[in-house]
């Protein structure tokens, strides 16, 4: 789940971390700035604390990524948007979390978002495809 999120999240800012909405600008940006990709380093979900401002941190991340985007990648964007969206959401409901309470919030959030996989999976095909080299 872990890798999940991560990876979700290092496509997305791969995929459209751009100034104009341009696939150029986009790959330039990726190629110059790699550090929002360490949002989730050291990422736990059972930490809730840490979880939680890493994926605030993303979510604002992935807003202001998603109106530089190309139209291509918007939807997929969008996707993810909800995705994290829903755990800070959760996440943020619990009063006296324990581990094992935001471990089982990550699992239902992910199972009520299938398509999440699947954009981080255009996404990357994306990436591959206009930014490789």
């Amino acid at each position: 789940m872990r890798r999940t999120l991560a990876l979700l999240c290092l496509v997305a800012l791969v995929a459209c971390r751009s100034g104009g909405g341009s696939v150029e600008e986009l790959c330039d940006a990726v190629r110059s700035d790699r550090s929002t990709a360490a949002v989730f380093s050291g990422f736990d979900p059972s930490d809730t604390e840490r979880a939680l401002e890493q994926l605030r941190q993303a979510r604002l991340t992935l807003g202001e990524l998603r109106d530089a985007a190309p139209d291509e990648v918007r939807d997929d964007i969008d996707v993810e948007i909800a995705y994290v969206q829903a755990l800070v959401d959760e996440l943020a409901a619990l009063t006296d979390p324990e581990p094992a309470q935001s471990v089982e919030i990550f699992r239902q959030v992910t199972a009520d978002h299938p398509g999440v996989a699947a954009a981080a999976t255009n996404l990357a095909a994306f990436s591959q495809e206009n930014c490789a080299g």
